[in-house]
């Protein structure tokens, strides 16, 4: 599946969820913001959603 079909699934699925950053290949998440629900999808260099799944937290 590519990274922004995984967007578009999780923001239909959870429309209370406004930011979404897809970050590249290797790059950390920065800490999150207080009271702020993170969503982390690991890619690769093609733009494909690899392992671990996506998830919200």
């Amino acid at each position: 599946m590519g990274v922004f079909q995984a967007v578009e699934i999780i923001r239909s699925e959870r429309p209370d969820l406004r930011v979404v950053r897809v970050l590249p290949p290797g790059q950390a998440p920065s800490p999150p913001q207080p009271g702020m629900t993170r969503v982390i999808i690991y890619n690769n260099a093609n733009q494909q959603v690899i392992a671990p799944a996506p998830y919200i937290g």
